[in-house]
């Protein structure tokens, strides 16, 4: 059947179902309890987890969207709820995101480098280790607006018995220290896969890997973010971790040719919203310094990602569906047109000193060229949908319950439903479309 009579054809099926649902209940179906579909497909959701609205995830409500090396200054203003780690003696930026009531990220480890061509990692025995830890969370754990701890260094290895025992007694030291109970997290390389993170989930708490889109040569390859998370689910399944929660490590490194800079703001929200509908509890971008490398672009990645910061943390609070929306599949996507699947090439020489020789080998796999996440938040459903190829898809969107009423997700602008025909959606290159269905 060709693609055009296949969308006359259930069209027209479609057209028969709701004029029958109308017809049978003025436009509504009637279920055995009294309630209509429409009752049901907008019951309220109550979160199941009552957290303090001030605090950051996941202990509390607030969305942890944060960059490396920031001004916390202006990035708290700018959509953005946490100060970052930072590089370097940190206690003078902690003490004035203390002063200033600031939620910030402390590090806490040994200036130890495993992995250097001239190596210093002598690792004390695991009783001085402990009393080292101990003393540097005892003169930070006063301080509750430190949200997360950062361990120190990074990128360890887990193949490696050394690094993977100073890891295990750093975060055992660090939470027999803080009567608080913050979440323990590591930065882990590009190249990790869900094998090989699973030792890092069993002892952290955020599960991270770097998300360096374009920097490790995946521009067009941008399905890659989804590849990642799923890299980080499947980790904390695997390490019987429950309580972990997956982070979103993307870019702001490097500039692009000239000629991409009109692009970078689609990068950007592509790969923000990519990342939490494919299941990320949150955001740590690399990062807010203003590197020699991203000099020319700089402050046009960052306004992108102060653009969806604002929206995900500001009066549109989409963070919150992304974070406490219970997952649906009422909804259904067609895609009419447009790429399905798209290669995605696994591997590289980036990061090299603290990646296996099999995570750098490199391989393709298909994946989805396009992915859709669907919430149940408040009395509304929402949708998100993103396109990771590059080029156009069309899709068309069905099963909202007669008389529903859609607005835009992004811009609160209506958008037109018609009852008897599904929501069309073009969706360019890289491109996002999130929208809001309700009842009133």
């Amino acid at each position: 059947m060709k693609i055009w009579q296949s969308i006359h054809y259930r069209s027209w099926l479609r057209k028969i179902f709701f004029l029958g649902c109308a017809y049978l209940g003025g436009g509504l179906i009637q279920t055995s309890q009294g309630e209509t579909a429409v009752d049901q497909f907008y019951a309220p959701q109550v979160p199941g987890v009552r957290l303090p609205a001030s605090g950051i995830y996941p202990q509390g409500r607030k969305l942890a969207y944060m960059g490396y090396s920031g001004e916390p200054a202006r990035d708290l203003t700018n959509g953005f709820t946490v100060a970052g780690p930072v590089y370097g003696n940190e206690l003078p930026y902690i003490l004035r995101c203390v002063s200033n009531g600031w939620p910030v990220v402390a590090q806490i480890g040994l200036p130890i480098k495993f992995t250097a061509a001239k190596s210093n990692a002598i690792v004390p025995e695991k009783a001085a280790l402990e009393r080292v830890i101990q003393e540097r969370v005892q003169a930070l754990v006063a301080f509750t607006n430190i949200t997360w701890w950062a361990v120190t260094p990074e990128e360890l290895r887990p193949w490696a018995a050394k690094e993977m025992n100073y890891l295990e007694t750093v975060c055992t030291t660090i939470r027999r220290a803080d009567p608080l109970h913050r979440p323990i997290y590591l930065y882990n390389p590009n190249h990790r896969d869900a094998h090989t993170l699973a030792p890092i989930a069993r002892q952290v708490d955020i599960v991270a890997k770097g998300t360096y889109v374009n920097s490790v040569g995946r521009e067009r390859e941008r399905a890659w973010v989804r590849w990642s998370v799923e890299q980080e689910i499947a980790a904390i399944r695997a390490a019987g971790r429950p309580g972990a929660i997956p982070l979103l490590n993307p870019e702001l490194c490097k500039d692009p040719e000239p000629a991409e800079d009109g692009k970078i703001r689609t990068w950007v929200r592509h790969d923000i919203y990519l990342g939490l509908a494919s299941g990320a509890k949150g955001v740590l971008i690399w990062s807010l310094f203003q590197r020699s490398e991203v000099r020319r672009t700089w402050q046009l990645w960052y306004d992108a990602y102060a653009e969806c910061g604002r929206e995900l943390n500001g009066p549109r609070g989409l963070a919150q569906v992304f974070l406490f929306g219970s997952p649906r599949s009422d909804l259904k996507i067609h895609q009419l047109d447009g790429e399905a699947t798209v290669l995605l090439t696994l591997g590289g020489r980036v990061e090299a000193g603290t990646t296996s020789e099999q995570e750098r080998s490199t391989r393709s796999i298909q994946v989805p060229a396009w992915t859709s996440a669907e919430f149940a938040y408040g009395d509304s459903r929402w949708l998100f949908l993103i396109n990771s190829a590059n080029s156009p898809s069309r899709f068309e969107i069905t099963g909202w319950p007669s008389g529903s009423l859609s607005r835009d997700a992004f811009t609160d602008a209506i958008v037109p439903l018609n009852d008897t025909e599904g929501l069309p959606v073009t969706l360019p290159a890289n491109g996002v479309f999130a929208v809001r269905f309700s009842h009133n």
